[in-house]
């Protein structure tokens, strides 16, 4: 690919020219150099250099050199194109071996370059190679030529291309072509991809009118932590460990649910409890006279499966088909480097209020060899809020005629053959006796799994390689991590699974 001649930025409109013009001409969509390629000069020559504008109309243009020109000079600062946008400058070569660029700006902004080269001794072609041996994948490559600079000087500029430079542009597997380069100076010679790559050499060898082959090493350049956005998602692997903790925890929220041995007087107070206030005097007076605790309690133990069994089966089903798992987004602090802000949306279940902010962590974020990135920090977590999803989506699933979890319960407590064995009281018959059975396993329910516990921690140590885009910026990250989990009551586990994040970007 031949050396870059020139290119148009459009910026936004500007003010008019200062003063103000006698005519009022389009705004201008297009600014060109006539010359292609690099303007090639010996020293001390005056060349006259055209410009055209487009569409045709008188335009105030102004001139300025970019870069080390060595005393080069423009004879106008600013000119004013003819009716047909069209005008030139002269432009004075310095006594020196240089590169620079000429660059022309309209009043609107409209902007381009043309590079220059300076030499006694003529000009030359530079194929330039790079050499890579890296993870990371170039989607173009850019060159850069300085004459009379180091490598070690225009570093300082990288990821950007010193002001001035010579530029030319080619595809990911190289060489790019510079044509027009100055014979005589050293020339720093660069590559870029993005902002990701880079790397310099040296030239010294180059001979007027011949080609030359030059390989540049290439290296990493730093990522750009926080700019990261990432979807990020942490699996947490079964275990036994795991599993017995987590069991535990569902026991112990059983108990408080229906206590071992005390079920048929905590689903009574239920039902008491779902009573409208003015039938609970009522209702209490025929719990003692008929002894509906032994009826509850006899009703219960005939069930073919234990209702206490059956809600530790339906809390064990949910933990395997819901497996544990941290969601959120990972963003970059740009105030606080080596550290990003993890914002968990789902940690076993949602973690935010239905109208409450998201939760967010401050985590270790580092970058290592080879593109390896490090993510760690301890996050906060209630155990019984997704003890409490998991047990509702299995039991949604096994029993979706339920249509909810205390429906479900309701069933499997047989409430209906429940309050046909009450009886019931004045103002309650057998079906209202049903129905608050039914009520008061719903408030109970709820009030034991959505109480929150103390919350528990999980300590998080991820590391795996990332992708990284041409911005230099983590795009798709894949890790193992490792870490511990307690449930906030004196038990922990020690856990570990795979981490997976992409781009937030489209």
């Amino acid at each position: 690919m031949l050396g870059l001649a020139s290119c148009s930025i459009h910026l936004e409109s500007g003010s008019d020219a200062e003063g103000g013009a006698p005519w009022d001409p389009a705004p201008p969509v297009m600014l060109r150099f006539e010359e292609e390629g690099t303007l090639q000069l010996v020293p001390g020559e005056l060349r006259t250099v055209r410009i055209t504008v487009q569409p045709p109309a008188a335009y105030h243009v102004s001139f300025s050199l970019l870069g080390e020109a060595a005393g080069a000079w423009v004879d106008k600062t600013t000119i004013t194109t003819t009716e047909d946008g069209r005008g030139s400058v002269g432009l004075h070569a310095s006594n020196l071996g240089s590169t620079f660029r000429l660059r022309a700006a309209t009043d609107d902004g409209l902007a381009t370059e043309l590079g220059v080269a300076v030499s006694a001794e003529g000009f030359g072609t530079l194929h330039i190679h790079p050499s890579y041996q890296g993870t990371r994948v170039a989607k173009n490559w850019m060159a850069s030529v300085v004459a009379g600079s180091t490598c070690d000087e225009i570093a300082i500029t990288a990821p950007r291309a010193p002001p001035g430079a010579l530029m030319a542009h080619g595809g990911p597997e190289g060489p790019v072509i510079m044509a027009g380069a100055p014979v005589g100076p050293s020339l720093a010679v660069a590559l870029y991809s993005g902002k990701m790559l880079w790397g310099c050499a040296s030239e010294r060898e180059l001979q007027a009118g011949a080609t030359r082959d030059v390989t540049v090493p290439i290296q990493d350049l730093p990522i750009d932590m926080a700019a990261t956005r990432l979807d990020t998602t942490l699996l947490v692997s079964p275990s036994e460990g795991l599993e017995d903790l987590l069991a535990a925890a569902a026991d112990r929220r059983l108990d408080e649910f229906l206590p071992e041995g005390g079920e048929a007087a905590a689903l009574l107070d239920a039902m008491e409890l779902a009573a409208p206030v003015d039938q609970v005097p009522a209702f209490a007076a025929r719990r003692a006279a008929l002894d509906w605790d032994a009826t509850a309690q006899a009703h219960l133990a005939a069930l073919s499966i234990p209702l206490r069994e059956r809600c530790r089966g339906w809390a064990r089903a949910g933990r395997e088909a819901l497996p544990l798992e941290i969601v959120g987004v990972l963003r970059g602090q740009e105030d606080t480097p080596g550290h990003a802000r993890f914002e968990v949306s789902w940690l076993g279940s949602p973690t935010a209020e239905s109208d409450g902010p998201t939760p967010a962590y401050s985590m270790s974020w580092t970058a290592e060899s080879g593109d390896t990135l490090r993510l760690s920090g301890t996050l906060s977590w209630m155990p019984s809020r997704y003890l409490l999803g998991a047990t509702e989506a299995v039991v949604a699933e096994e029993m979706p005629s339920a249509g909810s979890m205390p429906e479900a319960l309701s069933a499997a407590a047989q409430c209906a053959e429940l309050g046909a064995s009450l009886g019931g009281y004045s103002g309650c018959d057998p079906d209202c006796m049903t129905a608050l059975c039914a009520g008061g396993l719903k408030l109970r329910w709820h009030a034991t799994m959505t109480q929150d516990g103390p919350p528990g921690e999980i300590v998080v140590n991820a590391l795996g390689p990332a992708e990284i885009n041409s911005a230099a910026v983590p795009e798709v990250w894949t890790a193992r991590w490792l870490g511990t989990l307690s449930d906030g009551e004196g038990a922990a586990a020690s856990v570990a699974g795979d981490a997976h994040a992409s781009s937030t970007e489209p």
